[in-house]
């Protein structure tokens, strides 16, 4: 009888181990450390935490009140602050919504080092004048249809270049413009070429770090930017306008 009951018991308990741990419903908010394929790994108030995305994971980048845009899972960066709800179960979730404030993913690729596509995203950003403050700003101007940078002009993106670093955390955007005669897709390739030249003078002065440099946008003979009053003549509208920005939210590296 003992050993029928010995074996009960030992059947039982061999059950019980092989009933997994229960999943728990968890919402929670934490910054991300690391990501691995679709494995992130974060801090929360609570603690190290372990996020797994699945196909169905749903990833939203929200700003102001109501606009919400879905984002993929390029998106999730170390340095983000992100909520994410999902089962937990040992530790790790699995994540069913994964959402994040749009001003707080600007301030995770200002602070890291970000990808060709999402520095594209961020120069946008400074373009629209989203989220950021201008620091210092000079503006070079041009002869008819050359991008060659005069002496005068040369001084000036180097005392600018000179003083970028006491900024902190700052980027230098690069907006190229032309005067409206002539073709219009010759003038955003000659507004290209000029912000090039002034972009390659700036990574040349050995005054600040090349990577600091947002890749050129060219305006060409139309285009506008915040803060950026309207060219009275021709002469004016042939520039280069640099600017030294910071994240309003501003962190040091």
């Amino acid at each position: 009888m003992k050993g029928k009951l010995g074996t009960i018991a030992a059947g039982l308990l061999i059950s019980v181990a092989a009933v997994p741990a229960v999943a728990e419903e968890v919402k929670t908010e934490a910054v991300i450390t690391s990501v691995s394929g679709n494995t992130i790994n974060a801090k929360s108030m609570a603690g190290p935490l372990t996020v797994v995305l699945t196909p169905e994971t749903k990833i939203v980048q929200t700003s102001g009140i109501a606009k919400r845009e879905t984002r993929d899972a390029g998106a999730l960066i170390p340095g983000l602050i992100f909520t994410v709800e999902g089962d937990n179960q040992g530790g790790t979730i699995t994540a069913e919504d994964i959402k994040f404030k749009e001003k707080d993913w600007r301030t995770a690729i200002a602070t890291k080092a970000g990808t060709v596509e999402q520095f594209s995203e961020l120069r946008k950003a400074i373009i629209e004048g989203q989220e950021y403050v201008i620091q210092d700003e000079t503006t070079v101007y041009f002869k008819v249809g050359s991008s060659t940078i005069s002496a005068a002009d040369k001084a000036n993106l180097k005392a600018l270049a000179e003083k970028a670093p006491s900024f902190g955390n700052y980027r230098i955007s690069i907006l190229g413009f032309a005067d409206p005669t002539g073709n219009a897709a010759a003038n955003e390739r000659l507004s290209l070429k000029r912000a090039g030249a002034v972009s390659n003078y700036l990574r040349q002065t050995g005054k600040i770090n090349p990577g600091r440099v947002l890749s050129p946008s060219a305006m060409g003979e139309e285009g506008s930017a915040p803060d950026i009053a309207a060219p009275t003549n021709n002469e004016e509208a042939r520039r280069v306008v640099v600017r030294v920005v910071t994240p309003k939210t501003q962190l040091t590296q």
